[in-house]
């Protein structure tokens, strides 16, 4: 009988260790949990880094990708781009994205955030870095900088087509799963289980992996349950940053720049369309008419005419699909003259 007992202590005890060392590498390293968790998948559902060398790059961009490092990052994205034209006693602009918005390659002059502040004669807050998205950029607005923003007149989100993947990405979900999901208001008991749940690394992943699957259900990313699913998501996601917004900035205009452009030739042809379905969506019409003016929807191609190509982009290292300095040149006055006070 004691032999027993002690077994079921052993085994408890080791479960327990496993159960501890198991969230421990979720809640640390989540990162490294993600090529396993999507081997179920039978197409590739790329991130931001990812690039398929094999079939879709050329051999000088194959080059250019190994040569990109922590060194080369630094000098395309390690500038601190916050504040720009500070002294303009206009109420200010603060912008959202990611490199496309910080200027990736561009010395900061040839920014987009520099270049409005420049024609506005407003003071800007550039929220935007490289490789993040509008709601990542969303949350770094708090009580240290909110002094300087509070009156803001325009919150301007430059998304460019690759925003959906990080959205839809399995460690994204699993970092902004409170804010997403969690209402704090709700103190129903299904609400207060959720919220224990959450606290427990494992378990949160399996929510986080459940909710995506419900979304792509299907093998092909093309089929029309999951881009119908997939626009629905993103229509939350948007809104919900314009909640954020509106609760920081009750008076300011909400505006999403719809980055047009032919997408460089690296990526997956299957993403790249499931990325321009998702440009093309009926859900930014919607938002806009929903919101009854607070957001605005501008396409580039709509400002300028055109779709930016390969004279609008970056050529010396491997990010050469940013926007270049004659793109930001061609497209901030007219738009700035267009939608700006």
């Amino acid at each position: 009988m004691k032999k027993k007992i002690k077994i079921i202590i052993f085994n408890i005890l080791l479960i327990g260790c496993i159960f501890y060392f198991i969230n421990l590498v979720i809640d640390k390293k989540i990162y490294s949990f993600i090529p396993f968790i999507r081997n179920h998948y039978k197409y590739q559902f790329k991130d931001n880094y990812q690039l398929d060398v094999k079939n879709y790059e050329t051999e000088e961009a194959t080059v250019k990708h190994l040569d990109y490092n922590d060194n080369s990052f630094k000098k395309y994205c390690g500038e601190k781009r916050i504040k720009f034209g500070e002294n303009y006693s206009k109420k200010p602009i603060v912008v959202l994205g990611c490199s496309y918005a910080y200027g990736h390659g561009l010395q900061k002059e040839d920014s987009f955030s520099y270049k409005l502040s420049n024609i506005t004669k407003r003071p800007i807050y550039n929220f935007s870095e490289c490789g993040i998205d509008g709601l990542d950029s969303i949350l770094f607005i708090n009580v240290d900088n909110y002094e300087n923003i509070k009156n803001t007149e325009y919150v301007i989100y430059i998304y460019m087509y690759d925003h959906i993947n990080r959205y839809l990405a399995i460690e994204r979900l699993y970092r902004n799963y409170e804010n997403l999901f969690i209402d704090n208001e709700d103190i129903s008991l299904p609400n207060k289980i959720k919220k224990f749940i959450i606290k427990i690394p494992i378990f949160k992943l399996i929510m986080i992996y459940y909710k995506e699957t419900k979304i792509l259900k299907k093998a092909n990313i093309l089929s029309p349950s999951n881009l119908e699913n997939s626009s629905k998501f993103l229509k939350f996601i948007m809104r919900f940053i314009y909640n954020k917004i509106k609760v920081n900035f009750p008076n300011a205009k909400f505006i999403i720049i719809l980055y047009d452009e032919k997408i460089g030739y690296m990526y997956n042809p299957v993403n790249i369309k499931f990325d321009l379905e998702m440009q093309k969506s009926k859900i930014w019409d919607e938002l806009a008419q929903e919101s009854k003016g607070d957001i605005i929807i501008v396409r580039t191609e709509d400002v300028v005419g055109f779709y930016f190509d390969k004279n609008y982009k970056l050529k010396e290292d491997i990010a050469d699909w940013h926007p270049n300095a004659k793109a930001w040149e061609v497209f901030t006055p007219l738009f700035a003259k267009k939608y700006i006070n």
